[in-house]
């Protein structure tokens, strides 16, 4: 066109040009109707599905180009896309990619994208990690994940119990342990954040799991994050995190319902025994169900048990029995009813918009017991007065708003109001409500390869009224607590190889008038060096406030007191690693092996530390009593070893999940002094050298240092049989006041047994349990469950003894 126009102009210079401008701008007009052609764009619509039966895939990144979405929880998109052939990539965590070339119309609509499952367990999808989808295999720290599976083949009716499968961790007095994290606190001061669905499940004013108030019977997995996980999760994540995820109604409506009933065999130290020929029982029932119902989605479910217990009642005097009639009742009795429901209802007018409130309330009895009796015939009594009963009553209420942009952006706006309300004896009544509330913002963008930032601020308010925190500044045993928290992290992928992670929080906590503030920060990469080889290193630092409770909790248990500390600090931590996973498929069987070695260091550590805390006479133990106290500087170091698997071997579906943790903590400052006790009665120094029992390489107080965990499930058509081995080594170091008062005389006396405990136990101890089961039609199974087949006589902590062997029917309903 150019070349021509030139040739008119110098042919008819010297004539008007009306007739060659009106040509030139008749070029140009149509010069620039074909560019909108060319760039005219629609909009695409389409969904994204699996190849197990057509369930919708939430979260998979649609990309033409570098027009990019995600799809919604029906699995839908919608994006404007040019016309024309288009390159199509579509992602999603857990499955393997799809790649096509789509011819774009505007009269085209309802495209199917059809993903099939990865062929490894490195592409399980994991969420806590970084607060998005993320296949296993690219994370930058270690996680364990539990399948919902094995929670069912156990007939497991409280989550401590199925974490006890889990490498790494062991639950000490209902207190969890990751990788000898923690060690016997009175149940105050988790050091692992506990969470449902992201949100806190920690009580607000002691930071203590409920593990019986989670509701497992609508599980979709449980993630075991090892390591300070602080900068996403705040305070109490000094050494992991747990998140129960919980599952929304698929394409298909489920129900699941079970009836099981048991009873507790003869202990395997027979002189134990303390029952009839009347065995104490067990019993119990629970129930699931979801549907979708067009835009919304229900979830509800709940569950039943009653245990008489295998800890008896305190041994009385023959001539008291008419003055306690009930003195028969087992002391570690439990009953609960719990129910709970999720609804979510995804807006038909706005794309990508869905709300809904989730809520769950449990009512239970129980009496629980700190101290056995002796290890003879009181080994499954309780030490008289150390019984604590417990009328409670627990509900959470959980509002939430999520909106996902077409832009890959995603909003998160979800809150908690959890209260408890304890009725217990011997003035230890407590209750209190915790408000929690969070926003989130997440963009997800292609900048040469993924790029995940995150950030949120979180804001968490707890009014507590007890009896046992009366240790307050007013000593009403009225407190609050304010945690106020902003965090960002950002994640980045590069070429399909490289995966880094780095982010940032700044903390504000106050209980009362106290007010502390700490930053973290923390650092990950993963490198993929071969096909399903993965290289990881990570830094992370962690803080947790000390509690409520921790602080100003006043009471006794027995001749044992409980005393406030005021000026308890904040505990700081870090922890590196580095680790390789590697996956590995023969067949149809698929997993990967994980190995890990790791550091994490500890200030101003908070231990719960027996000495002479207050004035006192034979009626107070002469002011002897337990109080958390920072105590110096601490060390654990080791390394881990996981594997987890499952697939097809012939004609046997099998799964595995093994583990074995190694650990050595230490107290790096073991002379430091922490208190002092000015009293007649001891009148020292307190540091961890002089109150430990066991200084051998200044090992801290109630650690398992050695944890072995398997678990596997072999299925043959309709014949299913399973088993668990867990292998714990014994605590060597304990308060060395419990040896000195089971040793002494009154009234310093508080005979347990733990001294000959101590001594005769030092090799650790091998659990087994098996299970049984059979297919009675496609939709109704029976087990047999045998938990602690050799019925080992042991105790996790010296003074606690665990169950005997059990025995349980399971009748199970899934439709």
């Amino acid at each position: 066109m150019v070349v021509v126009g030139d040739r008119y102009f110098r042919r008819h210079r010297k004539e008007p040009n009306v007739m060659s401008f009106t040509r030139s701008l008749l070029c140009t007009l149509l010069l620039w109707v074909g560019h909108l052609s060319v760039a005219q764009s629609v909009e695409f619509e389409g969904r994204v599905v699996s190849t197990q039966g057509a369930e919708p895939v939430f979260a998979a990144v649609v990309a033409f180009g570098e027009v990019r979405t995600t799809t919604d929880d029906l699995g839908l998109f919608r994006v404007q896309v040019p016309v024309g052939r288009q390159p199509l990539l579509v992602r999603a965590m857990g499955f393997g990619e799809w790649r096509d070339t789509v011819d774009v119309q505007p009269d085209r609509k309802g495209y199917v994208v059809i993903l099939t499952p990865a062929n490894s367990e490195l592409d399980m999808v994991v969420v806590s990690a970084g607060k998005f989808d993320q296949r296993v295999g690219e994370v930058t720290q270690s996680l364990s994940v539990l399948r919902p599976e094995l929670v069912r083949n156990k007939n497991i009716v409280a989550l401590n119990d199925a974490l006890d499968q889990v490498p790494g961790v062991v639950v000490v007095d209902n207190d969890p342990q990751i990788r000898a994290g923690s060690g016997f606190s009175y149940g105050a001061g988790s050091r692992v954040m506990m969470l449902v669905d992201d949100l806190p499940i920690l009580s607000g004013d002691i930071g203590r799991p409920s593990w019986t108030f989670l509701p497992i019977e609508n599980l979709e997995q449980v993630e075991v994050i090892k390591g300070a996980s602080s900068v996403l999760y705040g305070s109490a994540a000094l050494s992991g995190v747990i998140n129960v995820r919980t599952a929304y109604p698929r394409a298909t409506p489920r129900t699941r319902a079970t009836v099981f009933g048991g009873f507790y065999d003869t202990p395997g130290h027979a002189p134990a025994k303390w029952w009839g020929d009347n065995p104490p029982a067990f019993t119990g029932a629970n129930f699931f169900h979801a549907q979708q119902f067009g835009a919304f989605d229900l979830v509800i479910g709940g569950n039943a048990f009653t245990d008489a217990g295998y800890v008896g009642p305190e041994r009385i005097r023959a001539d008291s029995l008419e003055q306690d009639p009930y003195h028969n009742r087992p002391s570690a009795y439990e009953n609960r009813v719990r129910f709970n429901v999720a609804t979510r209802w995804r807006n038909k007018k706005v794309h990508g918009l869905n709300y809904g409130v989730n809520a769950n309330a449990m009512k239970s009895r129980s009496i629980s017991v700190l101290l056995w009796d002796d290890t003879d015939e009181g080994l499954f009594r309780p030490e008289p007065g150390t019984s604590t009963s417990t009328r409670g009553t627990q509900y959470y209420i959980d509002p939430f708003v999520n909106y996902h942009s077409a832009a890959g952006t995603r909003h998160t706006l979800r809150g908690r109001l959890y209260r408890q309300d304890f009725e217990n004896n011997n003035a230890q009544s407590n209750s209190n409500d915790l408000y929690y509330g969070e926003y989130q913002v997440q963009q997800k963008v292609d900048w040469r390869g993924p790029l995940v930032v995150t950030a949120g601020v979180t804001l968490q308010r707890t009014f507590s009224k007890a009896l046992l925190y009366s240790g307050d500044p007013d000593g009403d045993g009225v407190n609050a607590a304010l945690d106020r928290s902003a965090y960002l992290q950002v994640d980045k992928q590069f070429l399909d190889k490289l995966s880094i992670s780095a982010g940032a929080r700044y903390s504000s906590f106050q209980v009362n008038t106290v007010e502390q503030s700490t930053p973290v920060f923390r650092a990950g990469a993963t490198y993929r060096l071969l096909k399903a080889t993965y290289v990881r290193a990570s830094y992370g630092q962690g803080f947790r406030f000390p509690t409520i409770g921790e602080r100003y909790i006043r009471t006794a248990v027995g001749l044992l007191n409980i005393y406030p500390n005021e000026d308890l600090r904040a505990e700081r931590s870090y922890n590196m690693e580095a680790g390789v996973k590697q996956g590995f498929t023969f067949g149809r069987f698929k997993g990967y092996l994980d190995a890990v070695v790791f550091q994490q260091e500890f200030e101003d550590y908070v231990e719960f530390t027996f000495g002479v805390w207050a004035n006192g006479n034979v009626s107070n133990l002469f002011g002897l009593g337990f109080r958390s106290v920072n105590t110096g500087g601490a060390r654990i170091t080791g390394g881990e070893a996981e594997l987890t698997a499952t697939g097809d071997v012939g004609a046997v579906h099998l799964d595995l999940m093994m583990g074995y943790t190694t650990t050595l903590p230490v107290s790096t400052t073991p002379h430091q002094v922490y208190a002092t006790d000015n009293s007649s009665l001891l009148n020292e120094a307190y540091t961890y050298s002089n109150t430990s029992y066991d200084t051998t390489d200044n090992i801290l107080k109630f650690r398992v240092q050695h944890l072995f965990r398997a678990d596997a499930q072999a299925k043959y058509h309709r014949l299913s049989i399973g088993g668990s081995v867990r292998y714990n080594s014994h605590v060597r170091n304990i308060d060395r006041i419990f040896v000195q008062l089971d040793e002494g005389a009154p009234p310093l006396q508080l005979a347990t047994g733990v001294s000959e405990w101590m001594r005769t136990h030092t090799s650790g101890d091998w659990i087994v349990d098996a299970r049984l089961g059979f297919d009675l039609t496609t939709q109704v199974k029976a087990a047999f469950i045998v938990n602690n087949l050799g019925n080992a006589v042991y105790a996790i902590r010296p003074m606690a003894i665990e169950a005997p062997r059990s025995w349980q029917v399971q009748l199970a309903l899934e439709l």
